[in-house]
């Protein structure tokens, strides 16, 4: 179980860095907000599949809130590499609404974590 932890505490902190990221690339310009966009796509789509991974081995409490968490980051992703392509003002928008979902994510696996926390003093 102290693996699981350990996995599940290094997700967490890996999404709190890309919610972090993004925010600070709001500001940017659309240039170098677009190259930011494309690195977090990638990374929040790594992110989504680490998470997956570590779902498989938690209870029920921890796994949904895992899966759900996987999948904003990976809706995440998919708006990063479509912003590529979105006009500025388009691009600032999408910009912010990768931030919520990731926002919402970091969440579910802070909620995940203490889930998992749980379930592990019971034992």
């Amino acid at each position: 179980m102290s693996t699981v932890k350990t996995d599940l505490d290094k997700v967490r902190a890996d999404a709190q860095t890309l919610e972090q990221r993004i925010g600070a690339g709001a500001s940017k310009k659309q240039a170098e907000l677009r190259v930011d966009l494309q690195n977090a796509a990638v990374q929040a789509k790594a992110l989504a599949s680490a998470i997956k991974t570590i779902a498989d081995k938690q209870r029920a409490d921890a796994k949904q809130r895992l899966q759900e968490a996987s999948s904003r980051f990976e809706e995440a992703a998919a708006q990063a590499k479509d912003a590529a392509k979105e006009s500025e003002e388009q691009l600032q928008a999408s910009t912010r609404a990768m931030l919520a979902r990731a926002r919402v994510g970091l969440l579910d696996l802070s909620h995940a974590l203490a889930a998992a926390r749980s379930s592990a003093s019971k034992n």
